[in-house]
């Protein structure tokens, strides 16, 4: 058996040629006036002042709707405001303490916060393309579709340029929950303890409710997708498959692709690195829906 040196050796090396992560421009902003810290928001803006109002990149992290942090970006940060744009990264409270309609209200809050104050970071309110990973996924392409929170806090969907959800498998909760149970009894494991039937509030009529899917509607302002998976998962790509579409038999622009030789932690950390395949994707979507 190797030291436990030699194996950390490659890990290190890494560590020590990955560039430190870029420091929020304005950190731990409140964005529902209240000073619990699930409900903050981390600004980053470019460098320099764009000379015109700059795209937003507005961020949902992920974390099965019960972890993550609005610090887990990688490259992100410095990926768009290399870009010229004003990147957030959001909080929001847990589903073990709050039902889900609550998340979907708490980032409808940081949404009108970016919608207000942006520009003074040089961004455009009404340039805003909203993304997330794995559960911030989506609760990304929820509020891009479904305009009822938008619209609690006096906003609505022509805020968003485009949204870009990368590997969720819950933009169909019925169709997700009967094909992992299918999977899992043809295997013989046991139903979770604590799954999606439990997140999204044990009941048919919830899961449909929750599913951006079931209110994707021509003429409602839906912006463009690219929907990004894992095209190796056993449940992305279905579900990415389904809302593309959902969203293209509405006339709503659609592409989801699928990326090759990834995972679905891999996936979200190698976007902004040169040569990604999804970097190349999403940067060729952004520059199709920013003028």
């Amino acid at each position: 058996m190797k030291p436990l040196l030699l194996l950390l050796a490659p890990f290190a090396a890494w560590a020590a040629d990955a560039p430190a992560p870029l420091a929020p421009t304005k950190a731990d902003v409140p964005y529902a006036g209240t000073t619990d810290f699930r409900q903050t928001l981390n600004v980053y803006a470019p460098a320099t002042k764009p000379a015109k109002p700059a795209p937003v990149i507005f961020w949902i992290h992920g974390g099965g709707w019960q972890g993550g942090e609005k610090t887990n970006v990688q490259l992100k940060p410095k990926f768009f405001t290399d870009l010229g744009y004003v990147f957030i990264s959001t909080n929001h409270r847990y589903v073990k303490a709050v039902p889900m309609s609550e998340i979907f209200a708490d980032l409808a809050k940081s949404l009108r916060w970016t919608h207000e104050h942006a520009a003074e970071f040089g961004g455009d309110p009404a340039r805003i393309v909203i993304m997330g990973h794995s559960s911030g996924a989506q609760l990304a392409a929820y509020l891009a579709i479904d305009e009822r929170p938008l619209k609690t806090e006096g906003l609505s969907l022509k805020m968003f340029k485009g949204c870009v959800p990368v590997d969720a498998d819950t933009f169909d909760i019925p169709a997700v929950i009967a094909l992992a149970t299918a999977n899992r009894k043809a295997a013989g494991k046991p139903e979770p303890k604590y799954g999606h039937r439990e997140i999204f509030g044990g009941q048919p009529e919830r899961w449909t409710d929750y599913s951006a899917v079931t209110h994707v509607a021509a003429g409602k302002g839906i912006p463009p997708f690219l929907i990004l998976y894992d095209a190796a998962a056993a449940l992305t790509p279905d579900q990415a498959k389904r809302l593309e579409s959902a969203l293209t038999s509405k006339g709503i622009p659609a592409r989801a692709f699928g990326a090759q030789n990834t995972n679905h932690g891999k996936i979200n950390t190698d976007l902004g690195l040169p040569n990604d395949p999804s970097t190349a994707e999403l940067l060729a979507f952004l520059k199709s829906i920013l003028p």
